[in-house]
């Protein structure tokens, strides 16, 4: 089974990267959102991987469950730190699910071919000068 590529490059913003450092001169981007929200691409990389991103939704949906049942047993503004801790949650799960991914990703040439192809990595133009001293004078 293969994943199907997502969509067209560039990003929007406010839309998660994660940026994996190859070299100096080459950094390579995982779209962690796209991995989060379909665990079947984080299957085929390793089941463990979805088992953990799932584990930890469930966490944090489950904070936000205890949050609003607070409200009614403890205080009224209970439900304002639980939301903001499930919230938190979720948006590192977003960036956990992109790091392990990218984790496969250097491990494994067959992940790495797997994401590059489904259209969840790609490489991103250098955020570093580059560090070869012939490639510096024929940029100039």
């Amino acid at each position: 089974m293969s994943a199907q590529p997502k969509r067209d490059l560039p990003q929007e913003p406010g839309h998660m990267t994660v940026r994996i450092p190859a070299t100096p001169d080459q950094t390579w981007a995982l779209d962690a959102d796209y991995l989060h929200g379909r665990l079947d691409v984080l299957k085929s990389l390793g089941n463990h991987y979805a088992n953990r991103i799932f584990l930890l939704d469930l966490i944090s949906d489950l904070m936000l469950l205890g949050g609003i049942l607070t409200t009614f047993f403890v205080a009224w503004w209970t439900f304002i730190p639980m939301t903001g801790l499930a919230c938190l949650q979720k948006i590192s799960n977003r960036r956990m699910a992109g790091e392990l991914a990218g984790r496969a990703a250097q491990e494994s040439t067959d992940a790495f071919l797997y994401l590059y192809n489904s259209g969840v990595l790609w490489l991103e133009r250098p955020t570093s000068p580059t560090s070869d001293r012939l490639r510096q004078l024929l940029l100039r």
